[in-house]
């Protein structure tokens, strides 16, 4: 009988990886926001794999540590931000360094979320959102896209350009190589949801992990 494998989503709170996980597993997409207390775990069964995935809480609240003793028994992981706060974004090194101390270069996806955002600023504002800005892209998503009960007034969004991410994949690629790949996904749209859970089972076959 074939093992379940162990993935675990991790990234800043509120980026999207609850959501990410259930888009995936139900088909569905919830607009409430729920903070995840400890660890979330579902199962799924997708091409060929008995996949077990452990969406484990962002919160910075909660020590690091524990957030690391979820990661024992992971043979992949999902790294998650929200493509409008570019603090989720930078916080990736530390995610991954912390990771790798538990699991040695396992193989990583990318998921650069909420891209659903940026596209209603830009269908709204009529203009690109690299060439917004800050006030304008900070007023337009605290006002039309996020619920209050979520984020303060004192919220910072700026949003990730597509050139800092890829320049970041890139220089990640020179030293993980194939272990990593990323994309753009949104959660609530089911943008590229599917095909960033397909790519990190195809990288966990890859890997030449024993599944029996």
């Amino acid at each position: 009988m074939a093992r379940k494998i162990k993935v675990v989503i991790i990234g800043d709170g509120a980026v999207g990886k609850t959501s990410l996980v259930r888009r995936f597993v139900e088909g569905k997409f919830q607009e409430d926001y729920i903070a995840t207390i400890g660890v979330n775990v579902r199962d799924k069964k997708a091409w060929g794999l008995d996949l077990s995935l452990w969406d484990i809480y962002g919160q910075k609240s909660i020590s690091p540590g524990k957030h690391s003793s979820h990661y024992v028994g992971a043979v992949a992981a999902m790294v998650v931000f929200d493509m409008t706060r570019k603090e989720t974004f930078e916080n990736l090194d530390q995610w991954i360094n912390e990771l790798y101390e538990v699991t040695g270069k396992i193989p990583l996806v990318i998921a650069g979320n909420k891209i659903d955002k940026i596209r209603d600023f830009e269908d709204s504002q009529d203009v690109p959102f690299s060439e917004a800005s800050k006030e304008q892209f900070q007023e337009f998503i605290k006002d039309s896209q996020y619920h209050k009960t979520v984020y303060s007034s004192e919220s910072e969004f700026l949003p990730v350009k597509y050139s800092e991410y890829k320049s970041w994949g890139k220089k990640k690629k020179k030293t993980l190589g194939d272990k990593i790949s990323y994309l753009f996904t949104s959660a609530k749209t089911g943008k590229k949801v599917t095909k960033v859970f397909h790519t990190l089972s195809k990288k966990i076959k890859e890997s030449q992990i024993s599944f029996d």
